[in-house]
């Protein structure tokens, strides 16, 4: 019984010429068969050392599109699009209007407009909330529009407290973006 033969390894030589054969453009089954190689071997030791070819054009990606991009930070935005500062003070001011001025028709519009800016910005499950409270306050904004009246004074303490009560309980917190 005969032990198989051991393969040979390749010395420095070999490798330095199946190197340059590869850089100048021969593929790579023909340089591993002319050295007596495998070509998983030559593609290892190219992939390994760094062989770039001068054939092949080096591969570049075209950046992925918006939706498949991670999210990014409001202050990120804002910087890069100092024009949306008008829209994050719209927003401050349709806030605060819903706060000590509430009206159905504006918490309605509201509720849209976070709807489609949840949706845009690809959360469907925010953008059902939005739009259930928008079809809510349709629903009864004419009974709350009847039975409506302003806030006193007790209410308005009553929002600055919980205001100060939440900033309390979670100052590291971030802002929230909604």
């Amino acid at each position: 019984m005969s032990l198989p033969e051991t393969p040979i390894r390749p010395g420095p030589e070999i490798w330095a010429a199946a190197r340059a054969d590869y850089l100048s453009g021969i593929s790579a089954p023909v340089v591993a068969e002319r050295y007596g190689l495998s070509e998983r071997n030559l593609r290892r030791r190219a992939s390994a050392e760094g062989w770039r070819r001068e054939d092949l054009e080096p591969v570049t990606l075209d950046p992925p599109p918006a939706w498949d991009c991670p999210p990014r930070d409001k202050d990120d935005i804002l910087q890069e699009n100092p024009e949306l500062q008008e829209v994050t003070a719209a927003r401050e001011t349709a806030q605060f209007y819903l706060l000590f001025n509430p009206e159905p028709h504006d918490l309605r519009r509201f509720a849209f407009r976070r709807a489609a800016e949840a949706a845009a910005t690809d959360a469907p499950q925010q953008a059902v909330v939005w739009m259930r409270l928008a079809q809510l306050v349709d629903r009864c904004g004419d009974r709350i529009d009847r039975e409506a009246r302003r806030f006193n004074d007790v209410d308005m303490l009553r929002a600055a407290y919980l205001r100060r009560l939440s900033e309390d309980v979670a100052p590291d917190r971030p802002e929230n973006s909604d």
